[in-house]
């Protein structure tokens, strides 16, 4: 028998809504429950803004800036400019990172205290299934009652089989952003986001940079073609890489270099670097929540919801990487507001397809909805547009005309299914084509649609009329 509501252990404070976790699934959950009337408490054992806004999103976006800078500066000679000497001050820059990040989790904290939301810091884990201990870092416990509770607790660095993770020569993420001086050579294993941006990062810093990636192509879970596009540009800027690579081990040599054991088709492949960096797929935080004492159904880990956020038991929602969905933070915002909505008793759904991914690179990457081959393996009668950025007025006077734009669309009803876009300042133009995706639009209705000149936005306009053969510019 679990415990109900009126079961309530001694000295317990009772709220109508419980968020376990204070990334940005939680906070968001926690400020949108607070708009709606509700009494509110947060718990959270780390630093408020979670993996994002700490270790992930932000501080990899702040340097990616710097990354990105240096990538315009190699070009301004072709601008017309001269420029002497440019060098890096690698404490600054990871010095700003900090600042950066500091200044964004005290907006956060500001947040939480201007909605009245009762904050508590330390470690929590279910009683029942409305009711919470809280184990604080003082060695106090307090029992929390709450209507409802939202799980937010994110996820966390990969653990791999091959490799001892030390944070100091073999390295995580968390490791990689709390280095003070750039290494010089550097082999990331795992081509996907995170280890296409790390590459950028130490790579226009003066490292030496190899990809390991175990999938065919890098960014794996991007469209064929854009994958494939994009590794010629990193192979263009001096990043090796290798697909394909069954990782056999990591391990530090008795010279004190990091050697990386590789199978690439029946071939072994051994190098060695100054660091390695693991960028796989980041796993559920969990366990030690006790999910599994009230009976909250989990996947590999991953908590199951349906698109109202809710898990199993009527009282119990998660939101963010812990769901493992779309494990991005821009989903766990939505998510938050997902479940705080319909706690309140709204009718609110999440929708995953319209849903932004995103790598912030030079150039920029960004999708959303399927790619060319998931629309054709889900029965689709596929019509695609394109255009290159050769063709784009605006890539040419920016000297960043190395991308493209791509839609997708079912040749039938002229429904867009996904747009892939690869180029400078895409990351904000994907927005537009997730609107027209939301609001149902069809690829003639993005080609016929005015869009200013010049602006990389002209690009996904032609690659949409290109799909009728209607294109101008090509």
């Amino acid at each position: 028998m679990f415990a109900s509501l009126d079961e309530t252990m001694i000295g317990s404070t009772h709220y109508d809504v419980a968020v376990i976790g204070a990334g940005i699934g939680g906070y968001v959950s926690a400020i949108r429950s607070a708009q709606l009337e509700k009494k509110v408490v947060l718990i959270e054992k780390d630093a408020l803004g979670g993996t994002c806004t700490n270790r992930g999103c932000i501080p990899t976006k702040t340097l990616l800036v710097t990354a990105s800078l240096l990538g315009k500066i190699s070009k301004v000679q072709e601008l017309g400019l001269n420029i002497s000497e440019v060098k890096v001050d690698f404490e600054r820059m990871m010095a700003r990172k900090d600042t950066v990040v500091n200044r964004l989790t005290q907006g956060v904290e500001y947040l939480i205290k201007k909605n009245k939301i009762t904050l508590i810091k330390g470690k929590a884990s279910l009683v029942s299934r409305n009711q919470i201990l809280v184990k604080k870092p003082t060695g106090e416990e307090e029992f929390i009652d709450a209507d409802n509770i939202i799980i937010a607790t994110g996820s966390e660095e990969p653990k791999p089989s091959y490799a001892v993770v030390d944070e100091e020569k073999i390295l995580t993420t968390k490791g990689a952003l709390s280095l003070r001086k750039c290494p010089k050579s550097l082999a990331i294993i795992g081509g996907d986001i995170y280890g296409v941006e790390f590459a950028t990062i130490f790579k226009a810093l003066g490292a030496e940079i190899k990809i390991f990636e175990p999938a065919l192509n890098i960014l794996p879970t991007f469209d064929t073609e854009v994958s494939r596009n994009y590794e010629r540009i990193l192979k263009k800027k001096g990043i090796e890489i290798y697909t394909n690579a069954n990782i056999k081990s990591v391990r530090i040599e008795p010279d004190g270099t990091v050697g990386t054991y590789v199978s690439i088709k029946e071939t072994e492949v051994h190098v060695n670097t100054e660091k390695v960096l693991i960028a796989d797929a980041r796993l559920p935080l969990s366990s030690g929540l006790g999910l599994e004492k009230v009976g909250v159904k989990l996947e590999n880990g991953f908590i199951i919801v349906d698109n109202r956020q809710k898990t199993n038991i009527p009282s119990i929602y998660a939101v963010g990487d812990v769901t493992g969905k779309k494990m991005f933070a821009h989903a766990a915002f939505a998510e938050g507001i997902v479940a705080a909505e319909n706690i309140a008793g709204h009718e609110s759904v999440m929708d995953h397809k319209t849903v932004p991914v995103c790598v912030y690179c030079e150039p920029e990457i960004a999708f959303v909805g399927l790619s060319e081959d998931e629309a054709k393996q889900q029965g689709y009668d596929v019509a695609v547009g394109k255009f290159p950025l050769q063709a784009s007025g605006r890539a040419i006077t920016l000297a960043e005309t190395d991308g493209l734009a791509k839609v997708v669309c079912d040749r039938e009803t002229g429904e867009i299914l996904g747009v892939h876009l690869v180029g400078p300042h895409v990351t904000e133009l994907v927005g537009e084509a997730a609107l027209a995706m939301k609001l149902e639009c069809t690829f003639n209705e993005i080609g016929e649609l005015v869009h200013p000149h010049p602006t990389i936005g002209e690009a996904l306009m032609e690659a949409a009329r290109a799909i009728l053969n209607k294109t101008i510019h090509i």
